[in-house]
């Protein structure tokens, strides 16, 4: 096989070994779903339950821009070694941490070492991917990142009754996370080709001039409103349920994941042949229209049909997010600029519950679902500037 065809392959050993160590990386943070109700068993004041949790997700808001300059293809491999040992140092720490401070310490150095893992990972893959195949390629990875939030929570009940406790579910994730060493066997050391653009590095000086380009800016945007209005469903879909009279809230998630996962498999060839910014409007439109009638849902079998017509609107807008953002940025650019799409998902996480907090309070949840589906309705008028060609040097005027 000629140099230029293998360049133009997508699933390659390294391409699966590094989704298999995403993976891993996303089971581990699957497992902390019931760390609200381990907290109640330690001696911590339950007001400051939420501090602790939100300490992980602040800690990788810090880091990843921080991080993200420095961490490029070249040198992602020894990152990865690096971040995969600082986990399973974390994920054991968790046994000693039985008092606010301790369990402090160990959710920021836990934070630490995932957003340098992720952050790592995301550059190696990105420099993996041809680059006539993004729209396939994140479709992909973005099924390896919603599977383990499927798979793990059910498993975690018949777990912690075999192990024996919360902290020995966490033991065993720490073990299992030692598999991510093997894998890393078929993880090229440096860049495929040293000459390539998107390996080379790009300092914090150049981090400015990364985002120069107005159609990442409004890509930036777009993510951190999809991921906004996502996590107001996440975090606020049970209550909303149970007030209708769901009986099992929680397989709205199973069927939207599902919805995502199909959706991503079965038409991710097509994210590269049609045109990706068209979509993702029409993504954001058929999101806006699944919150308005959520707003107005009192029957269980509409609540599920919406997790299947939401899981399906995430399934194309987010992978069409990260592959145009991959398509717009500078080859130098791309894996600082795919993780700075990266931190607009983590600060959704935070913004989202805070904000849709207020607005639940205020004006409950008619007023929530409203608010995110007018939120979607704007910004795709920012989806209609990402079809115009121009070059990707261009700053913004």
């Amino acid at each position: 096989m000629s140099r230029s065809s293998e360049h133009e392959k997508l699933i390659t050993k390294e391409f699966l070994a590094l989704n298999l160590i995403m993976f891993l990386t996303f089971c581990n943070i699957a497992v902390f779903f019931q760390f609200h109700q381990y907290l109640g068993t330690l001696p911590i004041a339950p007001d400051t339950f939420g501090l602790l949790i939100a300490l992980f997700s602040v800690t990788v808001l810090v880091i990843r821009p921080v991080a993200s300059p420095f961490v490029h293809p070249s040198n992602a491999r020894r990152w990865i070694t690096i971040s995969c040992i600082s986990v399973v140092v974390s994920l054991i720490l968790y046994n000693e941490a039985l008092d606010f401070w301790s369990m402090a310490l160990v959710r920021l150095v836990h934070g630490a070492a995932y957003v340098i893992l992720a952050t790592a990972v995301l550059s190696k893959l990105v420099g993996c991917i041809p680059k006539d195949r993004s729209g396939q390629a994140f479709g992909l990875i973005s099924v390896i990142t919603v599977l383990p939030y499927a798979v793990v929570p059910p498993l975690l009940d018949p777990l912690n009754r075999w192990c024996g406790g919360f902290l020995k579910v966490l033991d065993l994730s720490a073990v299992v996370m030692i598999l991510a060493f093997p894998l890393l066997l078929w993880v090229k050391k440096g860049s495929e080709d040293p000459t390539h653009a998107s390996s080379q590095q790009a300092g914090l000086r150049d981090l400015g001039e990364a985002v120069r380009n107005i159609r990442i800016i409004l890509l930036l945007v777009l993510s951190l409103v999809v991921w906004t209005t996502f996590t107001a469903v996440f975090y606020f879909l049970k209550e909303y349920g149970t007030s209708i009279g769901v009986a099992n809230p929680g397989w709205f998630f199973t069927c939207s994941t599902a919805a995502e996962m199909a959706v991503r498999l079965l038409a991710g060839p097509l994210f590269d042949r049609l045109d990706k910014s068209l979509m993702l409007a029409g993504s954001l439109v058929c999101l806006a229209a699944g919150y308005f009638i959520m707003a107005h849902t009192s029957e269980p079998f509409v609540f599920y049909a919406m997790g299947l017509w939401l899981g399906l609107g995430w399934g194309v807008s987010m992978p069409l997010l990260s592959g145009l953002m991959f398509d717009i940025s500078e080859p130098r650019f791309r894996a600082l600029n795919s993780n700075l799409t990266m931190q607009m998902f983590q600060t959704g996480f935070f913004v989202g519950p805070l904000a849709g907090g207020l607005i639940l309070v205020h004006g409950g949840y008619f007023a929530l679902y409203y608010s995110c589906g007018a939120l979607l309705l704007a910004s795709v008028a920012a989806a209609i500037p990402l079809r115009r060609r121009q070059p990707v040097s261009q700053g913004l005027h």
